[in-house]
């Protein structure tokens, strides 16, 4: 008896844990802060495992300043470092940045490209639903920190 309680809460156990599989596509939408300009932004990518524990996920942020506009497209190569209901990963990757300082939309844009590293991690809330954070340092100009909050659909 005990032996067939513990083989059925076993089974239900792995069919419940979710690792990172090939294939997998997760959709993210949420807030970014950067640190020291104290500049608020929202994103929106995608996240896809083209490997186990490996994946690609690009996003761009559209960021409000109190004057102009700016935007800013990062693809990141990210490597979980664990599985479950917490999953921890490390990042790093590539931005690029477009800032326009003149009020309204005309004026002159810049472009800034630069790398990126961090570190995040996934919480897992309900079999398709789950929240991210994550903290990057990017390479423009003052070597922004960024922090970011999201919430994340799994597709698949």
């Amino acid at each position: 008896m005990k032996k067939g309680i513990f083989s059925m809460v076993f089974c239900l156990m792995a069919l419940s844990i979710q690792a990172q599989e090939q294939g997998e596509v997760r959709i993210q939408a949420g807030g970014d802060y950067k640190l020291t300009i104290k500049d608020y932004g929202s994103h929106l990518g995608f996240e896809y495992f083209f490997v186990d524990k490996f994946s690609l996920a690009p996003t761009l942020t559209v960021w409000f300043p109190e004057i102009g506009n700016s935007f800013n497209m990062n693809v990141d190569l990210r490597y979980y470092l664990t599985e479950g209901v917490s999953q921890l990963y490390i990042m790093g990757g590539y931005n690029n940045y477009w800032i326009n300082t003149q009020p309204g939309d005309p004026g002159l844009s810049q472009t800034r490209p630069g790398a990126n590293f961090g570190v995040g991690a996934f919480i897992k809330a309900t079999e398709r639903f789950g929240f991210n954070t994550e903290f990057k340092i990017q390479s423009q100009n003052t070597r922004w920190p960024v922090f970011r909050v999201g919430a994340v659909y799994l597709l698949n």
